[in-house]
């Protein structure tokens, strides 16, 4: 009674294991990444099939900052040699379309290995809102979701 009882527990365990790792390669896979701005430090793209547009008119979304060798001598100079191997960040980003208006609600930055190099959420407490100025990486991406 016991062996199968011991049996049925680990076959339940393995089964939950095993459906959080489909759900995250059926998440992976149903991403939609698409390229909006591009500079010297990093290539940006945001996740069209994840984008949300409120009822009040804001749009929020996740974005991918893609480094290059550039950006990551930039961080390193920046915030020490913790970035040294530095590959990609993912941002939520929620966007005032009517007053063109921009906020950051998440970041985790990652290293080439996947490991997590830094990570930070606004929590309970939002931030203010920043106003999108003209030429900027965040003004290509009000153009792509504010249309």
């Amino acid at each position: 009674m016991i062996r199968v009882k011991s049996i049925s527990v680990r076959f339940g365990i393995i089964s939950v294991v095993f459906g959080f790792g489909m759900f995250a390669c059926v998440k992976a896979w149903a991403e939609d990444w698409r390229s909006y701005a591009k500079t010297d430090s990093y290539e940006c793209f945001y996740d069209a099939q994840d984008m949300i547009h409120s009822s009040e008119g804001n749009a929020t979304v996740w974005t991918r900052l893609e480094y290059t060798e550039r950006g990551v001598t930039e961080m390193v100079r920046k915030f020490g040699k913790h970035y040294e191997d530095l590959s990609y960040s993912l941002e939520l980003l929620e966007i005032n379309c009517a007053e063109k208006k921009h906020r950051l609600l998440s970041i985790t930055a990652y290293s080439v290995k996947g490991n997590i190099l830094y990570a930070d959420q606004a929590g309970s407490r939002l931030p203010p809102w920043k106003i999108i100025s003209r030429g900027s990486v965040e003004e290509s991406l009000y153009g792509a979701l504010c249309k």
